[in-house]
């Protein structure tokens, strides 16, 4: 049995997966129709090379938030797997940003009539690698000094003990931690 909450994310995900293929099924045959009967822009190849990361996304988002039904031991139809909620956050977020980065990039090609609108994909990957070096700059600066954030140490942050870089608070939670007291109730 199925509870509440699988049952409202398999609606929403099964709502929000047909919203989808029907935007995509509209702006993809509005761009063939102009590309083949305009001939604007005169190539292809550059929309179907971009578009291909936005298939992909939604692929697996068909593939992960698809809920699936089934008939139980008695004969009824009965959901099986709500599948991932695929409007949380996350990589399927990124995968929708891409999606609607595609569409965008899809009118304006209509719009202006040219394939040098996709120059700006690159805005893609460029934030893919803004949000990695988030990730990866403290595992790079962690061998480089004492201090993370380059900050040198100054000699008043010095306690009692001789101990450089300490502030009052951690010392005493040093000395109260060095004490092992056991309290039982």
């Amino acid at each position: 049995m199925a509870s509440n909450r699988d049952k409202k994310i398999a609606t929403a995900n099964a709502n929000t997966l047909k919203e989808l293929h029907l935007i995509t099924l509209a702006i993809n045959a509005l761009v063939i129709l102009i590309i083949y009967f305009f001939s604007r822009p005169s190539s292809f190849l550059p929309y179907i090379i971009f578009s291909f990361p936005a298939f992909f996304s939604q692929y697996t988002l068909e593939k992960s938030g698809r809920p699936k039904y089934g008939n139980d031991e008695y004969g009824q139809h009965r959901l099986i797997s709500s599948g991932d909620e695929i409007k949380g956050e996350g990589l399927f977020e990124y995968m929708f940003d891409i999606i609607y980065v595609t569409w965008f990039l899809d009118i304006l090609m209509v719009a202006f009539g040219s394939n040098k609108v996709w120059w700006l994909f690159l805005a893609v990957p460029g934030y893919a690698s803004y949000k990695l070096f988030g990730f990866v700059k403290p595992f790079l600066s962690l061998g480089k000094g004492s201090k993370a954030d380059g900050v040198p140490e100054s000699d008043d942050t010095a306690d009692k003990s001789g101990k450089k870089g300490q502030s009052k608070r951690q010392a005493k939670l040093e000395a109260r931690g060095q004490k092992q007291q056991v309290r039982y109730r």
